[in-house]
Parts: C-alpha cells; structure tokens; sequence
C-alpha cells in the first residue's frame, strides 16, 4: 500500500502532460496542522485520494498509517521543479520531525540538494539560486552533526561523477571534518558549508569541452582550468550573498600550503577553512568515476594523499580527515 519503493523523482502517475504523482514523508503534518496538499495513497497501480487539502490533521491520521506501516503519501505536482520546492520549503521540519525516518530524512536533504545545485549551475548568477544554497546548509548543518546521519546521507551518493554529487558530497565531508578539528561555531561550520557546495561554481564560465575532456587537458587548456576558482569569487562577489568566509573558500580550494596550488600560490596564507576543503575535494574527486580516471576506494584514496601529497595538506588536517573516513568505514 505504501508504494514501489523508488524515489520521488522516479514516482509519476505518467510521462505525459498534467499533474505527476510525487513522495513526501507521510508524517510530514503535526496534529491540529491543516493540510495544505491534496494526499494521496499508492495502492495497486492506483493513486487514491486519502485526505483533501484544507482539513485538519487529526492523531487519528498519523495511527492509520502507522497501523498500515505507510511511511509516505504523494502529492500532485505540474512538475518535478514544483516538488523539489515544495520538499526544499519544509526542508527544515523534515528533518526536525522525530516520526519521520532517518532514511526518508537523508533521502529528501539528498534530493534537495541534488535540485538547488543543478540549479546553480544552470544559473550561478541569480543571487536568490545562490542564497537558496545558504539556506539548505543551515538546515543540514545540525542534521550531519549526527554521525549516523552523515552515514547515512553519504551512502546515498552515487557511483558516478558529476559536479551536482561532487558538490554535496565535498561539502559533508568538509563539514565533517570541521568539526573534527574542534570548530562548533555554526555560522563558522554554515561558511564552510556554503563555500564546500559553490566551490566548483566558476566552472560555468569553462568551454564544457574542457570540462568533459576524456583525457589530459593541454597547457592552455590547463591554464583556463585553473582560472575556476577567480571566476567563481567574481560571481560571488557581485552577489554579496554569502558569507566572506565563503568566497574565500571558492577563490583558494586549489591552494596549497606549499605554494604549488593556484590560481595565487598563497601558500601558508590560505585560510584554514579553504584547507579543510581543499582535502574534502581531493578526497571526493579520487574516491569517484571521472571522465578521466576510474575511482579509488577510500583506503586508495588516503593512502595517495599522505605518501604522494604529503606537502600539499597540512599533516593535522589530513590526519583528522583520516579519522573522520576511518569513522564512516
């Protein structure tokens, strides 16, 4: 009764015009709250209306579906954009609400994020698009604090690369080992959030040949690579949208404590934040399929980064970063 068991994305009534059938938490709604969808049940190939909108939801609702073991209803949406904005506009009571799964929470904070990043990419220089993308880290800040969480989220990431998962993912990861090293600030950890998601976001400005080569880039075609970072920090700062710590971190993710990093060689002037992400990034990009370069597994990956780029990350960070996989293992 409870449906097929695929994503939202994935659950249409048909491919055709009209309304489209899509997944929400089934205990979205608190008691006394009143409904503002139309909610549906799936039931043998069949969307049957169960509650119309404008009613109360009433405890007897919320013990019906437990009675059932229904964990999700379905509303309707003129499209799959309608869906993720309705899930991106109750993000945070998803992910507050007790009766609500830790899978079906992951599960939507993944979506969510999966939509607001496409949509920074199709648009990097709306500041709304931009700001939506500090919003969504607020959210998930306090949710990935929880170990089981981060887990969980990060088993949702798929096995092939794209900036939209390489985004999110570098993200957690960063967060993650943030607060390793001590840091609890939240507008500190909210930073290096937003910063860890449009880190890639001066990519829009590359010929997507570049971007997509299957193979080595050629020396000018390095070189307008490695100018990703600087148009990243010039959209962002036309904006004014988010925090300065943030577009730091997209100007200096390529930097290196060494000094062989780009586009400034800052060196030991680096930001730390932009360290933290610096690994997160690296981390991410070889434990994932590329054009390129198949992935390494994770013990792969860290072993790399502590032989073969010893000077290229602080030994305290990467060291911390170690414990954080070596948690998530």
């Amino acid at each position: 009764m409870g449906g097929s068991g695929k994503t939202a994305s994935e659950l249409k009534l048909k491919a055709g015009l009209g309304p489209q059938y899509y997944r929400i938490p089934a205990h979205l709604y608190q008691e006394g709250e009143i409904i503002d969808q139309d909610l549906y049940l799936h039931y043998q190939g069949q969307y049957i209306l169960y509650r119309p909108k404008n009613l109360t939801w009433k405890a007897a609702d919320r013990e019906r579906l437990l009675e059932f073991n229904i964990d999700h209803l379905y509303i309707q949406c003129d499209t799959i954009a309608a869906h993720h904005s309705f899930l991106e506009s109750n993000l945070s009571r998803i992910l507050d609400q007790p009766k609500i799964a830790r899978k079906q929470k992951t599960l939507v904070l993944y979506e969510t994020s999966q939509a607001i990043i496409s949509d920074i990419f199709e648009k990097p220089n709306s500041p709304d698009t931009v700001r939506r993308s500090v919003g969504f880290v607020k959210n998930s800040v306090d949710f990935l604090k929880d170990q089981d969480n981060f887990h969980q989220f990060m088993r949702l990431a798929t096995s092939n690369f794209s900036e939209y998962t390489h985004a999110i993912q570098v993200s957690a990861y960063a967060i993650a080992l943030a607060r390793e090293v001590g840091m609890k600030s939240f507008n500190e950890l909210s930073a290096i959030g937003v910063g860890s998601i449009l880190h890639d976001i001066g990519k829009v400005k590359i010929d997507k040949r570049i971007i997509e080569k299957p193979g080595p880039l050629d020396e000018d075609e390095r070189r307008e690579m490695e100018k990703h970072p600087q148009y990243g920090f010039e959209i962002l700062q036309k904006q004014r949208t988010v925090p300065e710590t943030a577009e730091q971190i997209v100007l200096q993710h390529h930097e290196r404590p060494s000094g062989k990093g780009y586009p400034y060689h800052l060196g030991s002037d680096m930001i730390c934040s932009a360290k933290i992400v610096s690994i997160a990034d690296c981390f991410d990009s070889l434990t994932s399929d590329r054009p390129w370069e198949k992935k390494r597994s994770a013990l792969e990956a860290l072993e790399l980064m502590r032989k073969d780029y010893v000077d290229e990350y602080e030994a305290n960070l990467l060291v911390a970063f170690i414990r954080v996989i070596g948690i998530k293992g």
